[in-house]
This record gives structure tokens, C-alpha cells and sequence, in this order.
């Protein structure tokens, strides 16, 4: 099976360099934008859609496939990352982040990656051969790549991501 990974598009906290975990935000401006810019040349060959139940995956995810079947899945929303959300996106905080600190109330690596397992699981089982489109947030993408044994590395806004489990 084939999964194509997309991190939604720019949001207003994106916009406005704040931490955003499970915060529910729109896109902003610019992320309408170059959604639906991206819209006119994305791919519709896709089976169905998993879609994370936050406005800004939301958005995205209608704008670029608007005649296909999407399922929102609660086990696709970005790490919570408890006191810290709302706060601004220092480097300071990244490095933690990167270096597995849990923010104070927010969500461990471990749990995100046994939901996110728990949703692998659900996909192994119940699609072989179709081609899957799961709209998200990076955090997840890391844990979905960290789970595959796949190598982590940044993604942008918009960023696709194809990998076959």
C-alpha cells in the first residue's frame, strides 16, 4: 500500500510563529493560498483520505481533494504539547522538542507513537493495494517516519511524502 503523507499548509500560529499542538487554528491567508494553488496540480489518483479533525487539516484537505471520501481521525492531531502551546516558537524550544523533552501537561513521544501505531495498524489491515492520502501535522509525520524506521527529517508546510508499508 501506498501513503502519501501531507502536512497541512501554513496556519495562523505558523503565521505568527507560535506553538500550536492540539490548539485548533484555520489556515491562514497565505496557507489558503498556496493550497489552493497546490490544488491545480495535485495528484487524484487517491483511494480515500485520512484527515486529523483540526481546522487547519481540515481546510487543506478539502481544498485539494474535494470530490474524495475523507475520514477524520482524532489519532492524526499533532502532539499535545500541553503548557507550551500558545507560546512562541523559540529555538530554544525546538531543540527540546527534537531531544524528546515533554512540555509541562503535554504528550510523550510514547504516546504519540502508540496512537499513531494504532493507526498504522488500522491501515495495514483493512487496505492492501490502494493508494491512501492522509493529511496531517508534522509531529505526526516524524512519529509515522520514526515508527517505519524511516529517517526524520524537517517538513515544510504543504510537503508531500510518499512511503509504501
Amino acid at each position: 500500500m501506498k501513503i502519501t503523507l501531507i502536512r497541512h499548509a501554513e496556519s495562523t500560529y505558523n503565521e505568527k510563529k507560535l506553538l500550536q499542538g492540539q490548539i485548533d487554528c484555520e489556515l491562514s491567508e497565505k496557507g489558503l493560498k498556496d493550497t489552493k494553488e497546490k490544488s491545480k496540480s495535485f495528484p487524484t489518483d487517491f483511494n480515500i483520505c485520512y484527515c486529523s479533525p483540526k481546522k487547519r487539516t481540515m481546510q487543506t484537505a478539502e481544498i485539494l481533494v474535494p470530490n474524495l471520501n475523507v475520514i477524520y481521525d482524532k489519532r492524526l492531531i499533532e502532539r499535545g504539547l500541553g503548557d507550551w502551546e500558545n507560546m512562541p516558537n523559540t529555538d530554544e524550544k525546538q531543540i527540546l522538542l527534537k531531544n524528546k523533552t515533554v512540555p509541562p501537561n503535554g504528550e510523550t513521544f510514547e504516546a504519540l507513537d502508540n496512537r499513531i501505531s494504532e493507526f498504522l495498524e488500522v491501515l495495514r489491515t483493512k487496505y492492501h493495494d490502494e493508494k491512501i492520502l492522509v493529511v496531517t501535522h508534522g509531529g505526526v509525520i516524524y512519529a509515522i517516519h520514526r515508527i517505519l524506521g524511516l529517517k526524520v527529517k524537517p517538513i515544510e508546510n504543504l510537503e508531500m511524502v510518499t512511503i509504501e508499508i
